[in-house]
């Protein structure tokens, strides 16, 4: 049988690429970080598969299919393998990249392995992002409500970006439903069609942990002194890292089960404080430290500067040296930047992230564009088709406006406080910059724009 594949599809050549070649003595084990990542995507994609068979993707049905899974113990045990295994492979992925960079392996000829490897790290946290949503609980329905609120921030396109994402002005059954077909179909084939390049150039490139055999083979040195079979010697262990990372994840599933928060509730009676998922933390801490009107310079600006920076870095780096020592500037640059980035994650996750707004302040909003939007994010599930404040269309709202006159208007003393009870009741009041600018489209003359 295996004369027979090996006549068609070279097997051989494929397991001599494997594991017949030498690997020097000082190679480290966090060398085959990547390897211990793929076994937890592994992990992801069956246990994703067996909550696949019971869970329900509608806002009617979702809560109550994953509280059926938790009444289970394998249903709870298979849950919390899934949900610790996307904390795990964000981390894994995270320290691979680090390993990667450290031993300068993104550059010549390996460029494009780095791509591969920066659209797998992005593909990992956008899977970690769109599953915490799927439960339908109040932690999940507010780590994407203020997740999704920094596509707001894109200038010019940002309210389009915010109801692509959400399908709509708010996060809503409809928002459900596209996050659960990108977490299940579009994101694992975008994974899936970046890893299988980035195997075949790992493979047919070599691991870098080699090229120092390969240098001191063109130098003329002996090279059977400094090396060790990768087959059974080193494979042997990298097989019992995966296992240690096996082990942990199975452990920390059983013993911390991830339990089910309150069902999903957008007017928030029991004033659930909103925060990001965790590892948006960082990012929102580091709005505390920037005035109001440079928060779209943190959430867009720099996040951008890093995507920039990170498939760029092969180019960037005009440094031929691969070797950490002779690279001293990068190393401490990347240093400080992953030493803060870990110190601002830290300081989110024990404080309250600084609130944002989903929009700045308009001098002279669209009723359409500006105001509508913020009506039907706020207010319409109250007051809307029915109701002395109804808000459903312009021709509702303007009832309650006095054109000219934001002071003399009912819907404006509502939504400042002037007149108790301040709307929107149970929800965080509307931002200063909203509230300026409703204020400033009534002052315009209230026009159906």
């Amino acid at each position: 049988m295996m004369k027979w594949l090996d006549e068609r599809l070279h097997v051989s050549k494929l397991m001599d690429s494997l594991f017949d070649h030498p690997v020097p003595k000082n190679s480290n084990l966090l060398d085959y970080l990547g390897f211990a990542t793929l076994f937890v995507f592994i992990n992801q994609a069956l246990t994703g598969i067996l909550l696949a068979t019971v869970y329900k993707p509608s806002a009617a049905e979702a809560y109550a299919s994953i509280k059926a899974i938790q009444g289970s113990v394998t249903g709870e045990y298979v849950r919390s393998l899934h949900s610790w295994g996307a904390n795990f492979m964000v981390v894994l992925i995270v320290l691979h990249l680090l390993r990667v960079f450290y031993e300068g392996s993104y550059k010549k000829p390996r460029e494009l392995t780095w791509v591969m490897g920066g659209v797998l790290l992005i593909g990992t946290i956008g899977l970690a992002f769109t599953g915490y949503l799927l439960p339908w609980d109040q932690v999940g329905y507010w780590a994407t409500t203020v997740g999704t609120a920094m596509a707001a921030y894109v200038p010019g396109i940002g309210n389009f970006l915010l109801r692509v994402m959400r399908d709509g002005v708010q996060v809503s059954g409809a928002t459900l439903t596209r996050f659960y077909s990108m977490h299940m179909l579009v994101l694992p084939v975008i994974i899936l069609l970046a890893f299988l390049p980035h195997i075949f150039f790992v493979l047919r490139q070599g691991m870098a942990v080699t090229d120092k055999l390969t240098q001191a083979k063109e130098r003329g040195e002996d090279v059977e002194s400094k090396s060790i079979p990768f087959w059974p010697n080193v494979a042997l262990w990298m097989i019992l890292v995966v296992l240690v990372i096996a082990i942990a994840l199975w452990a920390l599933a059983g013993l911390y089960p991830v339990g089910l928060g309150d069902p999903a509730d957008a007017l928030n009676k029991n004033k659930f404080i909103p925060e990001p998922a965790w590892y948006f933390f960082g990012i929102y801490q580091m709005l505390k430290y920037f005035p109001g009107n440079l928060d779209a310079l943190a959430m867009i600006g720099l996040p951008l500067i890093a995507m920039i920076v990170l498939f760029g870095l092969p180019w960037f780096d005009h440094n031929p040296n691969k070797s950490p020592r002779k690279r001293p500037v990068a190393l401490s640059v990347a240093g400080i930047l992953v030493v803060g980035m870990v110190f601002l994650t830290y300081q989110g996750m024990s404080s309250v992230p600084k609130a944002i707004a989903t929009t700045g302040v308009v001098d002279h909003p669209s009723y359409a564009k500006n105001i509508d939007p913020i009506f039907q994010s706020k207010c319409v599930t109250c007051h809307g088709k029915s109701g002395n404040y109804s808000v459903q269309n312009y021709d509702s709202t303007i009832k309650n406006v006095v054109p000219g006159n934001p002071a003399g208007s009912k819907l404006m003393t509502r939504i400042d406080g002037t007149q108790k009870p301040q709307m929107p009741m149970g929800l965080e009041p509307l931002s200063n910059d909203q509230i300026q600018t409703i204020k400033n489209w009534i002052q315009d003359g209230a026009k159906n724009n």
